[in-house]
């Protein structure tokens, strides 16, 4: 059998798609950092044998955007063709398709009859990759040197077993070797699971038939996505958005504008506008814009459209160089998630005025980073990382979903037991923030408050956050959220007010306390139906907390 019906390849799409979740099921469950068990810092992707993304799991849209310039990548500088089945390829320069130091991509062909057939990739953040402070996201770095360990395209192994040499240098260059090994065994682990699914599958309906259902998937994405930008109106529109500041130079916004061009069933995305690279650390390489866009097609395309590199097609991606979105070695850009979440805020300003009426109103554009480390009582070394969100904003016909992941981003929360297990802090409290979300006649949804108690001395914080100053307006006369804030109670009573980007030191006693950026309203609030105001408290608009 050499081509399916379109029944069949509907079957094809749900089982690759199952391949994708099944390696994400993998990573997490394998994996050994907190960050990815629990936070699900981490995806999977299938490719094609010429590096077209097949199928994704349900996890994060930067990293799945950004492993297709990383595979293309290691395709660039190992060709399908002289890959054996098995063999291990890994990565994560910024500058050669690449997000940030900690995010690893992790590459295996998987071969049918001796032929390649297909590739699985995953991408997963790990824990300490070196560099000037323990989690490799220094909020204080100013060139990429300062971040860790830069791995060009490499060959890490054959027959699924990673080069004795390769890991030994990669655990030497992390403070937490044994965590940095686990975590590559988990991508592994998900390769390998997905090398025996896709054999599975073609070896019932034969490479033939695999490969042209691939090549059809992809069109079908295309065709879809294209289909939703021919019912928008031709024209250009705009968006735009600032950072606070690049956590050098103290209150200087730095903007990031995008013009949005529809013409018939093609868009261009322009980021010309946006700021010059900066020194601190929220420069974005190009992998970032793209998966903003990528995730904005797939957004615009109808329900079930298949999330493939099929829908790029469509798109003209135009990056201004040496610019904060499209940043040039050496320059630090651990910070970067800051940038891509605004760049993704501009566009979907931009689609509001193409799709009027169609559009939630912006998200909170944040996702606060917080990286401990130190030693417990006992002298034994800990590190932890966690990614705290903020607030969704207003649909048209609903409130704001509270505390959660949006756009590009799609971290869980940590549980607090993982932290005091991980860490030598108490979380004294945790919930949503009250009056955080922009009001309107449907209210943007609630950040989150999180207080952090140290419970050994000397423990070092890395606090990599935004919206400070800059909040995100509200739509169609709603209103803006509350900006996010962070200070430290010290033992002894002093308060200090935290900036949006900082290192900092607790000891025994000190408490951090971590207050992140709601989603925005939208809508009069004067038209807020009778049934959602009576409902405000009940459904959490007031804050929930738990505090011990």
């Amino acid at each position: 059998m050499s081509r399916l019906d379109d029944i069949g390849v509907d079957v094809l799409r749900h089982r690759l798609e199952g391949v994708a979740q099944a390696m994400q099921e993998a990573l997490m469950r394998s994996a050994h950092s907190p960050i990815v068990k629990e936070g699900m810092d981490a995806s999977a992707c299938l490719f094609d044998a010429a590096g077209q993304a097949l199928a994704q799991s349900q996890s994060i849209p930067l990293h799945l955007g950004a492993l297709i310039p990383s595979v293309a990548a290691i395709l660039d500088r190992f060709p399908v063709a002289g890959m054996a089945d098995g063999d291990l390829y890994l990565m994560n320069d910024p500058f050669c398709g690449g997000t940030h130091l900690p995010d690893l991509t992790l590459l295996r062909p998987i071969l049918l009859d001796g032929v390649p057939a297909a590739l699985a990739a995953s991408m997963l953040h790990h824990q300490d990759v070196g560099g000037l402070r323990p989690g490799s996201v220094p909020a204080d770095a100013r060139e990429v040197f300062h971040e860790g360990l830069r791995i060009p395209p490499l060959k890490l192994g054959a027959a699924d077993r990673p080069e004795p040499a390769v890991l030994r240098l990669l655990c030497l260059n992390s403070r937490t070797p044994e965590v940095m090994e686990g975590d590559l065994g988990a991508q592994v682990a998900a390769a390998v699971t997905a090398a025996r699914a896709v054999r599975e599958i073609a070896g019932e309906i034969g490479p033939e038939a695999f490969a042209d259902g691939a090549a059809r998937l992809l069109d079908r994405s295309e065709a879809a996505v294209r289909a939703a930008l021919a019912g928008l109106p031709d024209g250009r529109y705009t968006g735009r958005d600032a950072l606070d500041d690049d956590g050098v130079d103290a209150g200087v916004p730095v903007p990031v504008a995008v013009t949005l061009e529809v013409a018939g069933d093609s868009l261009v995305v322009d980021f010309e506008g946006s700021a010059a690279q900066v020194a601190g650390p929220v420069n974005s390489v190009a992998s970032g814009p793209l998966a903003a866009a990528l995730y904005a097609l797939l957004s615009l395309a109808p329900r079930g459209t298949p999330a493939n590199a099929g829908a790029l097609r469509a798109l003209d991606l135009r990056l201004p160089e040496r610019s904060v979105v499209n940043a040039a070695a050496p320059a630090a850009v651990n910070g970067r998630m800051a940038t891509v979440r605004l760049c993704m805020s501009a566009i979907l300003q931009a689609l509001a005025q193409a799709a009027a009426g169609r559009m939630p109103a912006a998200n909170s554009g944040m996702s606060l980073v917080l990286a401990f480390s130190g030693r417990w009582p006992d002298g034994r070394p800990f590190m932890f990382g966690e990614i705290v969100a903020g607030g969704a904003g207003a649909a048209p016909d609903a409130d704001g979903a509270d505390a959660v992941s949006t756009d590009v981003g799609n971290a869980m929360n940590m549980p607090a037991e993982m932290l005091e297990e991980a860490a030598p802090l108490r979380v004294v409290a945790a919930g949503l923030r009250p009056g955080s979300g922009g009001d309107g006649t449907w209210r943007g949804g609630l950040g989150i408050r999180r207080c952090y108690q140290a419970l050994a001395d000397g423990i070092q914080v890395t606090h990599r956050g935004e919206r400070f100053r800059n909040v995100p307006a509200g739509s169609a006369g709603g209103g803006a959220p509350a900006p996010a804030a962070a200070r430290v109670e010290r033992a002894d009573g002093r308060i200090e007010t935290l900036p949006s980007k900082c290192s900092l030191v607790l000891n025994r006693g000190d408490r951090l306390t971590v207050e992140t950026c709601g989603g925005a309203g939208l809508g009069d609030p004067a038209a807020r139906p009778a049934a959602a105001r009576a409902g405000d408290k009940a459904d959490g608009k007031a804050g929930i907390s738990v505090e011990r």
